[in-house]
């Protein structure tokens, strides 16, 4: 397998499609996200080339209660299907463990109800158990001892980005493509499931279609923008105008001293340092690491983001405390600091928003695109999480596909319920519809790295900042001095 690692390229892509088709028909109303929010994760690439779908006889769906099924269900003759994860029921869909929806609480009855009835028709039609697994402690290592034990400690395991590649090169999980059936959604057209990870060739993991919960955007504080003049980023973004150049112009407007004393109080933009490096790179299309899995910060792309942060920071266009100074490794402190409503940008997630109560007015839009993008990237992430098949189950790949894939089916032809369904915290957390709606569509707009999979390799880019801030060193001179210990990390993970 490290062989194999070794020869092959990571095929990487943004699936924009889906979402848009999905958003532009989304209902209005609010909805509520009845799915467990899995860990930050990625876009997946489109599925490589499948046999030819056959549809299954539709006359076989047994016929008299009216219900639309994805197929007809297959007896699984009473087993029990375990499904293990370090975060809960990694099954999305299922109800288990939670009560039947009541239209007095539920924030959607509509959808809570249909999520409900299709839950119990699955287990019905399908005849098996279902059991979860909470692993506490580290998933991968208790996979790890299962597996070579015979045993895995779930038939399906949920796994995040980094457990993901883990699993990979350590012959743990075995690709998707195993449970390829005819009319597979998932390895088909995945309207209800899709491939999450694409790698070296196969589909790794499989999960909903949904948007993740966890999409990054740009914050805008509209306080800021008002009372400096400047324009709208959501203006510029609707009017195909929200780039560098122009998000660079308004942190230097905002970035003054609004007391008199001599020290700024207001800044252009406000994150960790890092995470802004990360993101701003993901826009121009910027590799971290090459199709060789090498380190690529010098890619001309890599490049030119990271002399942006360094006029950001050499200009002191970012927010830090007069009084401790620029601190890029104080991650609570910096992450959180747009809170006080001292920067006109900001890096933004839904859960880091404070349910919205924020002492300024707000929108978001996405990360501004840099001059070399060409895909529609706007932000960055790792690998995403999603369901695995770990060696050694006993259980057919493809009967726990069919039953995921009715799981997952829950809105029979009314897919734009996809999306809906999802929208529920956003809706609750920004402030417009226009906002949701922006997010939506950013969703799968992020560019997935490896390099945001390999333990510890990215966080250089905090250590960058610290050396753009203190004036130390420039690009090119971090980049080669933080070459040799970057390919070191690289080449004992891959195992070269």
């Amino acid at each position: 397998m490290k062989s194999f690692l070794r020869k092959s390229s990571v095929v990487i892509a943004v699936l924009l499609v889906l979402v848009l088709v999905f958003a532009a028909c989304a209902r209005d109303g609010n909805g509520t996200a009845d799915t467990p929010e899995p860990p930050a994760g990625d876009t997946p690439a489109p599925p490589p080339p499948q046999p030819a779908v056959v549809e299954e006889d539709p006359t076989d769906i047994p016929a008299g209660d009216g219900v639309w099924r994805l197929r007809p269900p297959v007896d699984m003759g009473g087993r029990t299907l375990v499904v293990a994860s370090d975060w809960g029921n990694g099954m999305p869909y299922t109800w288990v463990g939670r009560d039947e929806p009541d239209p007095a609480t539920a924030g959607n009855y509509f959808i809570d109800r249909l999520q409900w009835d299709n839950a119990q028709r699955v287990f019905t039609d399908y005849n098996f158990n279902f059991e979860y697994v909470h692993v506490v402690g580290d998933l991968t290592e208790t996979l790890t001892a299962s597996v070579l034990a015979g045993d895995p400690i779930g038939d399906l395991v949920f796994l995040g980005g980094g457990g993901i590649l883990s699993g990979i090169i350590g012959d743990l999980i075995r690709p998707v493509s195993v449970a390829y059936f005819p009319g597979s959604d998932v390895l088909g057209q995945q309207i209800y499931g899709r491939i999450t990870q694409h790698a070296f060739g196969e589909p790794w993991a499989f999960y909903y279609t949904a948007v993740s919960p966890h999409v990054w955007m740009m914050g805008v504080n509209l306080d800021i923008i008002n009372a400096i003049g400047a324009p709208n980023p959501v203006d510029l973004y609707n009017e195909g105008r929200w780039n560098w150049d122009a998000a660079l112009e308004i942190m230097r407007l905002a970035t003054r001293d609004t007391t008199g004393d001599g020290v700024f109080d207001q800044w252009g933009i406000a994150g960790q340092p890092g995470d802004l490096v990360i993101h701003f790179i993901a826009t121009n299309d910027g590799p971290l690491v090459d199709d060789d899995l090498n380190y690529a910060f010098d890619h001309p792309n890599t490049l030119a983001a990271l002399e942006l942060m360094e006029t950001i920071f050499r200009e002191g266009l970012w927010q830090y405390d007069p009084v401790l100074g620029v601190d890029p490794g104080d991650w609570a402190r910096n992450f959180f600091a747009f809170h006080e409503g001292r920067a006109a940008l900001f890096k933004s997630i839904l859960w880091g928003m404070n349910d919205g109560d924020l002492p300024f007015e707000f929108a978001v839009v996405p990360f501004p695109t840099g001059p070399n993008n060409t895909s529609g990237a706007t932000w960055s992430s790792g690998w995403d999480g999603g369901l695995t098949i770990p060696y050694g189950t006993s259980w057919e790949p493809s009967d726990m596909l069919r039953i995921t894939e009715a799981f997952l089916s829950w809105p029979g032809e009314e897919t734009e319920l996809i999306i809906e369904g999802g929208l529920g915290w956003p809706r609750s957390v920004l402030l417009t519809e226009e906002d949701v709606q922006r997010w939506a569509a950013n969703g799968f707009r992020a560019r997935s790295d490896i390099g945001r999979v390999v333990p510890q390799y990215y966080w250089v880019g905090g250590t960058f900042v610290h050396h753009f801030a203190s004036q130390t060193m420039n690009v090119m001179q971090v980049v080669e001095a933080y070459r040799a210990p970057q390919q070191e990390l690289l080449d004992l993970f891959f195992g070269r």
